[in-house]
């Protein structure tokens, strides 16, 4: 077991990439999510290979899916102790899309970050709860994101028809009153892997809102987030269709617009859907092109019934799911944590199953493949790690 580095707040990890911006190179950092152990260890190989710092993010879905927060937190630890490569990556801990309660459990369980998105009330409600966790956090050392406007799309539990835009001038005024650290902003991007004509972006938002932090000389203290902002890369979707996937109508943020936004001033990128439609991309692929692998591995067996349809997936309101139309892992993979909560946070090689341990790898390297991708050709982090290592 190697000596297990340090879970840093966002706060220095977003301060690099505004550092390296301000010498004309405009950065960003990648947050990626998390569910189970695999896509932990793909996401920090991706940082490593990058020598980027990272966000690694779970929601409250992912914290209940792995029986909870203190879970998700030692399986993340777990990952950096058992890779040599990984000591070298700052990272934060973080909840993606928390209320009071979730926020508050993280803080008592380890995380180094929360968000509280309290978007859905009004303007000064939105500020008290947000106040209530930046105080909890603060007290311990943490960082603290809020969403200010709303993104349209599903993300969770939280659904937005359409997009609620923030207003720049109640940035300053919102960060000044509720003590957050980060800042979620509407300005046209949406959760989900059907995103709608991204072109038509607003980014003056995010010019605006970044300018009048600037004028505050705050932006060494106070980042814009951007959510909603995976590709969904189109060769991914012809993948996974190419093995029996069944989406339709599927667009993302392009990686230039991604860029203009960072150079706009988004110092946090969210990804999410990017990375679900590559590990079921490369699931899909794998049940394929080795048919009788189920007949020798009793997981993917299971796994295999739920995208045949003889094991029924319910979204969140109870509905079956098509099974051409599933895309987020937790919905194909639940069948095992049913049976043993802790087969998805754990080194697959204890389950002795050779399929499901390669299989598990794969994802493990196409989950590195993108968000190295992403690091180094798209969010210029490339070789951040040392910086936030000395400004720490």
């Amino acid at each position: 077991m190697t000596k297990q580095p340090s879970i840093y707040s966002m706060i220095p990890i977003l301060r690099a990439a505004e550092q390296r911006s301000l010498s004309g190179s405009p950065a960003a950092i990648g947050a990626f999510n998390v569910n189970f152990y695999a896509q932990a260890v793909g996401i920090l190989a991706g940082l490593a290979r990058s020598g980027s710092p990272g966000i690694i993010q779970a929601s409250k879905g992912a914290c209940a899916f792995q029986g909870g927060a203190e879970y998700i937190r030692g399986m993340v630890k777990n990952a950096l102790g058992n890779h040599e490569s990984f000591s070298k990556v700052p990272i934060a801990l973080h909840l993606d899309h928390g209320n009071y309660e979730s926020c508050k459990q993280c803080i008592g369980d380890g995380f180094s970050s929360v968000m509280i998105d309290a978007s859905s009330l009004d303007y000064e409600d939105n500020i008290r709860q947000t106040r209530r966790v930046a105080n909890l956090a603060q007290k311990r050392g943490l960082s603290t994101e809020a969403e200010l406007g709303k993104l349209a799309g599903v993300e969770e539990d939280i659904v937005n028809d359409k997009t609620t835009y923030t207003d720049p001038h109640e940035v300053v005024d919102f960060l000044y009153q509720s003590g957050c650290d980060a800042l979620a902003i509407a300005y046209g991007t949406s959760h989900g892997a059907n995103k709608g004509n991204t072109a038509k972006l607003k980014l003056e938002i995010i010019a605006d809102s970044y300018g009048y932090i600037t004028d505050e000389k705050k932006n060494l203290d106070w980042f814009i987030v951007g959510h909603g902002s995976s590709t969904v890369p189109q060769h991914l979707v012809d993948e996974v269709n190419a093995y029996g996937g069944t989406l339709s109508e599927t667009s993302g943020v392009s990686e230039d617009m991604l860029k203009a936004a960072i150079h706009a001033g988004v110092r946090k990128v969210n990804i999410d859907t990017d990375l679900r439609l590559g590990i079921t991309a490369e699931v899909r692929k794998y049940l394929k092109e080795t048919p009788r692998v189920i007949n020798k591995s009793e997981l993917l067996s299971q796994v295999n019934d739920c995208f045949t349809g003889k094991t029924k997936v319910l979204d969140s309101s109870g509905n079956q799911i098509e099974p051409g139309k599933l895309v987020d892992p937790r919905s194909y993979l639940q069948t095992l944590v049913d049976k043993d909560t802790r087969i998805l946070r754990e080194d697959y090689a204890k389950q002795g199953d050779f399929h499901f341990t390669r299989l598990m790898h794969r994802i493990e390297e196409r989950v590195a493949d993108h968000v190295f991708h992403l690091t180094a050709r798209v969010f210029n982090s490339l070789e951040l790690a040392d910086t936030v290592k000395n400004n720490n």
